[in-house]
């Protein structure tokens, strides 16, 4: 007789570098345990390789993340952007020269390297000084200047993406960052546009809270799920024709503007997953354990009745 109990036959075990104290949290509930040295099988791996690190050896592996080349042309901001523009979606426009950008009076632009996160390397500023600012390599991408508010400030939706046997899903849950001065649309203070490195200080100016407490959430989401599905069809050659147990998530920077349309302006493989607390429990946790349960779909049924689950919305 064995001597493994039905609970232990029905456990997995997944193996993270990052965020792991939310993986607990999500995935503890449905039977998930942290990998322990000596484990022979992961099967869920969610591990960012980026400075030299490396998983496990001599471990199987069950669920992997798709390999990074595949999805760096998503979370380069230059590859991503020639890729909308062969596909005939240039908006925000951006552009690779500071020849080739309009001469429009009174309009913005962002300079960005095309490798940095968190809002590192941006510079915003006026038609007549990018090439004050403009390195060869970056790009040069309109800003979006006709906003929707909070408070009157600017604010960012982080919205969060799994593919997975070539299916796009859509998290329904997300992150509203709030910026942390009065939004001028003609401004180019960092904490006007594009500010949010103190977020996790309790007495920063910018807030971070769930897109569902936002009041316009139905509209917003509705038009984000179709704009998802426009920008992931540029990328189906790269993510449709994965194996069964490859997936990525990524995490969606998307602008709404003042008529509730939202216009996505970044997309970041491996996304962070940590942060505030309000957002880790009603975003963050749920998002995790929801991912494992696309994937595994037999763990969908040990999640509580109300827990929140992603959304299929295309096949790519």
């Amino acid at each position: 007789m064995s001597d493994v109990s039905a609970a232990d036959r029905q456990s997995f075990v997944y193996f993270t570098n990052r965020g792991s104290d939310n993986f607990k949290a999500a995935l503890e509930p449905i039977g998930g345990r942290a990998y322990q040295q000596g484990d022979r099988h992961i099967d869920l791996l969610y591990f960012d390789q980026y400075g030299g690190k490396t998983p496990p050896e001599d471990v199987s592996v069950g669920f992997t993340l798709i390999d990074r080349q595949r999805t760096i042309p998503l979370d380069h901001k230059a590859k991503m952007a020639n890729a909308l523009i062969d596909a005939g979606i240039n908006y925000p426009r951006v552009y690779f020269d500071e020849v080739d950008v309009p001469d429009e009076p009174d309009s913005l632009w962002f300079i960005k390297d095309p490798l940095a996160t968190a809002g590192q390397g941006i510079c915003v500023t006026s038609r007549e000084h990018i090439a004050n600012h403009f390195s060869f390599g970056y790009i040069i991408q309109e800003a979006v200047q006709d906003l929707a508010l909070i408070e009157g400030k600017k604010f960012t939706l982080r919205a969060y993406v799994l593919v997975n046997q070539g299916q796009l899903y859509l998290f329904p849950a997300g992150i509203i960052v709030l910026h942390g001065a009065a939004y001028d649309p003609g401004s180019k203070d960092p904490m006007v546009q594009f500010e949010h490195a103190d977020y996790m200080d309790q007495d920063s100016p910018i807030k971070m809270f769930p897109f569902e407490d936002y009041a316009p959430y139905e509209t917003v989401f509705n038009d984000l799920k179709s704009h998802v599905i426009e920008v992931f069809s540029a990328f189906t050659n790269l993510l449709k024709y994965e194996k069964a147990n490859t997936y990525c998530v990524f995490g969606v920077d998307v602008l709404v503007k003042s008529d509730l349309s939202t216009v996505m302006i970044e997309i970041n493989d491996r996304p962070n997953i940590v942060h505030t607390r309000l957002v880790n429990e009603r975003v963050n946790i749920p998002m995790v354990q929801a991912w494992y349960a696309v994937l595994d779909p037999s763990k969908a049924r040990r999640q509580q009745t109300d827990a929140v689950r992603f959304e299929l919305i295309a096949n790519l």
